[in-house]
């Protein structure tokens, strides 16, 4: 381990998002939500659709963590997400996903199906513990103390692949968390083929 650097730090990994997917979401805040009051926004290097929280990890294990996800994504293909939905909880304001079939695929599931290996995986390894709930991708746009309960119109965003999958460390402070990517994972096939139509 590098000197300075932490004994456990704090993990995720996630779908990194095109640019003009990033610059489309962030006008749309800008627009929509940026007025409202005890409301902050999530930053442009911010944006992107978590597949799995592993929280602490110890600092020595940061390796082991990478190995597994490049096995994961050796046969990982791309998928394709379409903007769903605004949604609120009690803290978190959200845009909720949903897959899309992409070319001759059978069903659509491709994001699914690699977040659910790496979930396996982590967990056989005593890095993870899956938890017992679907995985539902979405991107946060704003964190809140209390929800302002919004009705809002989801962004005209046109369906889209991900860049590629990163593992990422975040650094909580009273300024809100800032995101490092420790090591980026290429999809190997080309760009996904427009969504199938039904």
């Amino acid at each position: 381990m590098r000197p300075g650097r932490p004994l456990t730090q704090r993990l995720f990994i996630a779908f990194r998002l095109p640019a003009p997917v990033i610059e489309a979401l962030t006008i749309w805040q800008h627009d929509t939500i940026a007025h409202v009051p005890n409301l902050r926004l999530t930053t442009p290097a911010q944006l992107h659709i978590t597949a799995v929280f592993l929280g602490s990890t110890p600092g020595a294990e940061v390796q082991a963590v990478q190995t597994v996800i490049g096995h994961a994504m050796r046969n990982a293909r791309r998928p394709i997400f379409r903007i769903d939905r605004y949604h609120e909880t009690a803290r978190v304001g959200m845009l909720t996903l949903r897959e899309e079939r992409v070319g001759h695929d059978p069903y659509a599931g491709r994001a699914n199906e690699l977040t659910g290996h790496l979930m396996v995986a982590l967990e056989a390894s005593g890095r993870y513990v899956r938890e017992f709930r679907a995985w539902r991708p979405h991107v946060t746009v704003a964190r809140f103390g209390a929800s302002p309960r919004l009705r809002l119109e989801p962004p005209p965003v046109a369906p889209f692949a991900p860049t590629d999958v990163a593992l990422y460390e975040s650094a909580l402070s009273s300024a809100g968390s800032t995101y490092t990517v420790l090591k980026a994972f290429p999809f190997r096939d080309e760009p996904a083929a427009p969504p199938a139509r039904s």
